[in-house]
């Protein structure tokens, strides 16, 4: 059984276009799936018993919040729940609900719990090889759910909670959305730090079933833990479930927005910029100095600034692979960046974005269905909100 899992596993590697045929003529944000962690008979963590709302509560009622934010401000996107009511849906259901909608981003929202009663903080996590026996620990606590499935050694093909091999093993799958996944994850922690004034855990790796089945950028969010007293006094409260899905929003809003090379979310009330930012759920209270993210606005009129140097990323591998075309499908004027241990590879310089976005579409249409654009300045990667402000400093 263990090996027909790692079969299944491999031909996800080998046969991408088997499993995901989407190929759209530019890179949009167009589907995502809102997963609510547990329901139903699965409670998840029980938190410290002074609250009736456990872990499946508190995260459906984020993920409701988080539905609505998005719809309110983007005419053009889908959400996709997984569960909107609290009902019991088996973890390979949840991949299945996304890989068959074609998503582009896939959320599933958690709410942490540990022995010691003073942990608390947010994290964000991302299918990989684990960094420690904590993360390990999360992953299978996260996975037990399978036990409460029917015929569970038959629908998972031998995987293993338990087993580290069995969560080594799925990090292979989501490999080519890695670079993606750790890009959202970032601006989940950074807006859960700075706007929410929540502890900053980390972006993390972990053997997440239900990210790793996933076939499009995938991450798992721990609100917080609801074993500690402060902080689940928090995630229960109105408050505390509108900042937390307020923040993810923004998150959301900037990725989009940095994949696609613009911003054009709106509030569908009609209201002005003005008016939009006195909406904002997230109030000054939580930190007097976080500023409202302004849109971005690259036009193609831009000037050519010298020193910015938009590329665009095709791959991201342990493998150090030689720059030659026959590695790239025939495409030439390779690039690669090494850190950590990981080569990220890119093809084309261009001065002008607009050029660059011609090329990523040919890209994705013909070849690397995940390409996407970063830019750099005078040598160092900076975001494309730094080379607007640059641009707009030499026009």
């Amino acid at each position: 059984m263990k090996t027909k899992f790692l079969v299944i596993v491999l031909i996800g590697l080998v046969f991408p276009q088997m499993l995901w045929s989407q190929t759209p003529t530019g890179y949009q944000i167009k589907r995502v799936i809102i997963d609510a962690g547990h329901g139903g008979k699965d409670p998840g963590a029980i938190g410290t018993g002074r609250h009736s709302d456990t872990e499946a509560d508190v995260a459906l009622d984020v993920s409701l919040k988080l539905r609505e934010y998005i719809l309110k401000y983007y005419d053009s996107v889908e959400v996709i729940m997984t569960r909107d009511s609290d009902n019991f849906v088996e973890l390979r259901e949840r991949t299945k609900i996304a890989n068959e909608a074609k998503a582009d981003l896939f959320i599933s929202i958690h709410c942490n719990t540990n022995g010691n009663k003073s942990a608390y903080g947010a994290e964000t996590y991302v299918i990989g090889m684990h960094k420690s026996k904590a993360n390990m620990e999360v992953a299978k606590r996260e996975n037990q759910v399978i036990y409460l499935e029917e015929d569970y050694e038959e629908n998972y093909a031998g995987f293993d909670p338990n087993s580290p091999e069995s969560m080594i093993a799925l990090t292979m799958m989501q490999s080519q959305y890695l670079q993606q996944s750790i890009l959202f994850a970032n601006k989940v922690q950074q807006q859960f730090e700075h706007r929410v004034g929540r502890k900053n855990r980390g972006v993390k790796q972990a053997g997440y079933w239900v990210i790793s089945y996933t076939l499009m950028p995938s991450v798992l969010i721990e609100l917080g833990f609801i074993s500690n007293n402060t902080e689940e006094d928090f995630l229960n409260s109105e408050k505390g479930k509108v900042y937390m899905a307020s923040a993810i929003y923004r998150a959301f809003k900037e990725y989009k927005t940095e994949m696609e090379g613009v911003d054009v979310s709106k509030p569908k009330s009609g209201t002005t910029p003005k008016q939009e930012q006195k909406e904002d759920p997230v109030k000054t209270d939580i930190n007097p100095n976080a500023s409202v993210p302004t849109d971005l606005s690259l036009k193609p009129e831009m000037k050519t600034v010298e020193g910015i140097d938009y590329r665009v990323q095709v791959a991201l591998s342990t493998k150090k692979l030689e720059l030659k075309s026959y590695n790239f499908k025939g495409y030439s004027d390779i690039s690669m960046i090494e850190k950590n241990g990981k080569y990220r590879y890119f093809l084309g310089h261009f001065s002008n974005f607009d050029d660059a976005v011609a090329f990523q579409r040919e890209l994705r249409k013909e070849a690397f269905k995940d390409a996407f654009i970063v830019v750099f300045y005078k040598g160092k990667e900076i975001k494309l909100k730094e080379a607007e402000n640059i641009i707009n400093q030499n026009k």
